[in-house]
């Protein structure tokens, strides 16, 4: 076990200050429950930083620790699991300026297993999908088609509609058409008459 525990050691000294680190970074160094538990001696002894279960971050030798964002937790899950993942819910309209405030649960959907996981006082869920949901550009137009299925036919504004018109000025048209290829029809029908009136 100590040898274990010195060889996780000195992949941790190896890795940047702060980086996000999983247990899957140990696999080959011991077993599952050895791993885990030299992880979470190496919390208590200020190595490490637990910022939620099986997810830890290299402490900085100062001590004071930045937690990373939720999106780049989510980003750095999604690289290890070697999974697809795209903002969802209110979190795309976030990501648009179609929403002003930060929401307290980033949503994502993907290929991957479901999660909802609690990160300090906000938790970041994955969703599992449709593979035609995840065909869907990372760009502008595919994270409008994801809003669009949050609020709903019937939660678009004169504002909001502004808001989208401009954001979707931004795509470009190659994009925008093979993410109209992949919308439900009320949304397609919907931007289908945006793109139209951009045109003129």
């Amino acid at each position: 076990m100590n040898s274990i525990h010195k060889n996780i050691a000195n992949q941790i000294d190896l890795k940047s200050s702060e980086q996000i680190i999983f247990p899957k970074d140990f696999r080959g160094l011991g077993s599952e429950d050895a791993i885990k538990m030299s992880l979470s001696r190496h919390v208590t002894s200020g190595k490490l930083t637990r910022i939620a279960n099986g997810i830890y971050i290299k402490t900085k030798k100062t001590g004071k620790t930045h937690l990373p964002s939720l999106e780049t937790i989510a980003l750095a899950i999604a690289k290890k699991e070697r999974i697809k993942i795209k903002p969802t819910g209110v979190f795309a309209l976030h990501k648009l300026g179609l929403r002003s405030h930060a929401p307290n649960a980033l949503e994502y959907i993907t290929d991957g297993e479901p999660r909802n996981i609690l990160i300090g006082k906000n938790r970041l869920i994955f969703k599992s999908t449709t593979p035609k949901k995840l065909r869907l550009s990372d760009g502008i137009s595919g994270l409008i088609i994801q809003a669009l299925e949050e609020i709903g036919k019937d939660g678009i504004d004169e504002t909001l509609n502004n808001k989208i018109l401009e954001q979707l000025k931004k795509e470009k048209e190659k994009i925008l058409l093979a993410d109209l290829q992949l919308a439900p029809a009320w949304i397609y029908n919907y931007l289908y008459k945006l793109k139209q009136h951009i045109k003129q």
